[in-house]
């Protein structure tokens, strides 16, 4: 007999977390929030790699909090809504804004002689005139531009998107990745003796002939080699496209499952969702912007970090610091950081969840000790995940991907029904609510990874190696990606990776020379994923489920435009500053460091190794671990930690996290006990604003620091 939910509680389930947009039949979306979209997530795709690159201020979209959307996002609903609105009153105020905006264009400009098309000041500048011109043509015509919440909704979608593949994501990944190795080749490394007999069976590779110099040093008069990027960037386009179409698809067919059934928090969210939810068409400040405790919490990043920038002008400025240390045990210390935006982000996570991230953090800190005073360390290298000990690796490793395949069981009714309805033998289960049916999610995702199994054997990885990489990795971004929707982390890494998974784990001796160098190239898409498509694509359909079903599935389209802009702009905006001002001048890490750490992995590895079973061992008891951990928390009322928090304990990305988690559990604690449900929710806007304030801090000294001049004024 088929278990179905019972439809006096789904109509209850419905009423309890109602649409924002319910009963608001104006509230649909129109060409003008696509247009405002694709502008914002091309300036986001062009903007952040110039601020990373020629500023080298804030990361604005390295992680899941995605500063540059939240703050692009604050700028289109604070000001540029709000002169739609007030242009959208009259004629006259319509005119007289376009007025403003055409002297102040040219102002900037004058004489006119000296446009550079890839300055992000004369890009957005110019879009503002536009907006201004064509806002008077349609105030005429008893229309305005004001975005309402639907669109408002696909606009955020849009630029979550575009901030997993601007810098981190795919754009400071590919182009490094795939002429590094030519650059830093040396006598001293051997890598042209060694590694080049083993390149891919296809030209996946970037070679101009003479060391890509021009591409890490500058042009210096030299014209830009395009026809050796062609072959290359479309090989690489296939996979990717894949790639994507796989994560787009598989948060689909998982977004029932986590938002209507387990009802997870997806704290990430709550920064849009605040704001859409206070937009109102009749007024012009948006009401996010009225709360006074939001302005409180606001003011504390905002005054620290505005000491901090003005540190950097003047030295004489003090900055008090939000970092200590306290000895532990043995040579193990806990780093005690107070970061705003985990702090505001974390106070929307169930205490429990919390509490077993900072609980499984400290207590990895004792199991290092063990295994260190044990004589328990391996001599394998890790750049990624636990790399101070590589046993925990492994034990990580195991359980992320216990927890994801106990998840898939646990919801495997649901995955039942997807791929019922997607064979057709299930015409009673209902997909419209989704932004694309369950058919196409399922050949999607199934079609991704056949291509990109079959992407990787062409160019030369055994077939078993490449179905077992795909696979391995696929569930590890399953698991981040519930990590971050369920316990709300920002910055998360994979403990171990699945390239180093395989070949650490399983030996080197099964995988190939060819093999091997093609998995160190899988580092530039299954590394350092501080930030990927399915994470932020998932924090997408969140905001989606805010809106009525019929428009669902015209964000699908915005969220396909918003790949294509993320992938070209940053691309575009990227190639042409490593050629103008030279690779190795702009982002040590990305065009340095990052792509040889994966080359480095390949000339450790080429010698044929066995399986390293003691790694093995660690990771099977790191999943039987979280299995026991998972049905310990179902079968205990009391049990007081979710195990959430264990598969990435010991990554030391946590070690600047774990105090804000403890600082957020412990002041939601003392809240819900001594005041109450109602002051837990009229505290929220306060850590609303702690995120606010580090965005805004964030964003306006990259500003200020374009039209100074002044670069490294990092912030936070």
């Amino acid at each position: 007999m088929d278990k179905i939910i019972p439809g006096d509680y789904r109509d209850y389930l419905d009423v309890r977390d109602p649409s924002i947009l319910a009963g608001a039949e104006q509230q649909k979306i129109r060409l003008r929030g696509f247009t405002v979209g694709a502008f914002l997530s091309l300036f986001l795709a062009i903007g952040d790699p110039y601020g990373s690159m020629v500023i080298r201020g804030t990361y604005m979209a390295t992680d899941f909090n995605t500063l540059g959307a939240i703050f692009l996002f604050l700028f289109l609903i604070g000001v540029l809504n709000l002169l739609f609105k007030l242009g959208g009153r009259s004629n006259k105020n319509a005119l007289g804004l376009c007025l403003l905006a055409v002297l102040g264009w040219g102002y900037a400009y004058w004489p006119f002689d000296a446009f550079d098309i890839h300055s992000p000041g004369l890009i957005f500048s110019t879009f503002l005139l536009v907006c201004a011109l064509v806002n008077v043509t349609v105030v005429r015509s008893g229309r305005q531009l004001a975005l309402n919440r639907a669109e408002l909704i696909l606009v955020y979608v849009m630029m979550l998107i575009v901030s997993a593949l601007c810098t981190m994501g795919l754009g400071q990944q590919i182009l490094p990745m795939i002429t590094a190795i030519f650059y830093y080749a040396s006598p001293e490394n051997k890598w042209a003796e060694k590694l080049f007999p083993h390149f891919p069976n296809k030209n996946i590779l970037v070679n101009d002939g003479a060391q890509n110099v021009t591409f890490y040093e500058g042009l210096s008069g030299a014209d830009i080699p395009y026809e050796v990027w062609v072959e290359p960037l479309l090989w690489w386009t296939v996979f990717l496209l894949a790639l994507y179409a796989v994560m787009v698809s598989v948060a689909v067919i998982l977004r029932r499952q986590w938002i209507e059934r387990e009802r997870l928090a997806y704290p990430i969210a709550q920064v849009g969702l605040a704001m859409i939810r206070n937009e109102e068409s009749a007024g012009l400040v948006n009401g996010f912007f009225k709360h006074s405790t939001m302005w409180i919490g606001c003011a504390l990043p905002m005054i620290y970090g505005s000491l901090k920038g003005l540190h950097h002008y003047y030295p004489s400025v003090p900055v008090p610091g939000l970092t200590w240390g306290l000895s532990l045990v043995g040579i193990q210390s806990l780093q005690m950081s107070i970061r705003f935006d985990v702090l505001g982000f974390s106070y929307f996570i169930h205490s429990q969840i919390a509490a077993g991230l900072w609980f499984f953090h400290i207590l990895s800190k004792f199991e290092k000790e063990i295994l260190n005073f044990s004589g328990l360390r391996p001599h394998q290298v890790l750049i990624y995940g636990v790399n101070d000990q590589t046993f925990l690796g492994y034990q990580g490793a195991g359980a992320l991907i216990a927890m994801v395949l106990a998840g898939l069981w646990f919801g495997r009714e649901h995955l039942k029904n997807v791929l019922r309805k997607a064979l057709g033998r299930g015409p009673q289960i209902d997909d419209s609510d989704e932004i694309i049916s369950y058919r196409a999610a399922v050949i999607g995702s199934s079609g991704g990874c056949l291509v990109m199994v079959g992407w990787l054997w062409v160019m030369g990885t055994p077939l078993s190696i490449s179905l077992l990489l795909v696979t391995l990795a696929v569930l590890i971004f399953v698991g981040i990606t519930r990590i971050v929707t369920e316990a709300g982390l920002v910055i998360v890494r994979a403990p171990m990776i699945a390239p180093d998974l395989i070949v650490h784990g399983l030996g080197s001796a099964l995988v190939g020379p060819t093999g091997v160098f093609n998995l160190s190239m899988t580092y530039m898409w299954a590394a350092d994923v501080r930030v990927f498509v399915m994470g932020t694509c998932t924090t997408a359909l969140k905001m989606i489920n805010e809106m009525d079903r019929r428009s669902r599935r015209l964000v699908f389209w915005g969220l396909i435009l918003a790949l294509l802009i993320g992938a070209l702009g940053s691309c575009w905006m990227i190639f042409h500053l490593v050629y103008r001002y030279g690779a190795i001048n702009t982002s040590t890490w990305f065009f340095s460091g990052g792509p040889q750490a994966a080359y480095t992995f390949a000339m450790r590895n080429l010698e044929p190794t066995e399986v390293h079973w003691p790694g093995l061992g660690f990771f099977i008891g790191g999943g039987g671990m979280m299995l026991l951990l998972m049905w310990l928390r179902q079968r205990l009322v009391w049990w007081p930690v979710h195990p959430i928090g264990f598969p990435i304990g010991a990554n030391y990305m946590m070690n600047s996290l774990w105090f804000s988690v403890f600082l957020a559990w412990l002041i939601k604690v003392l809240i819900l006990r001594y005041g109450g449900a109602a002051t837990y929710r009229r505290i929220q806007p306060f850590f609303l604003g702690l995120i606010t304030g580090q965005v805004l801090c964030s964003g306006i000294w990259l500003v200020i620091d374009y039209f100074t001049g002044t670069v490294s004024n990092y912030i936070f």
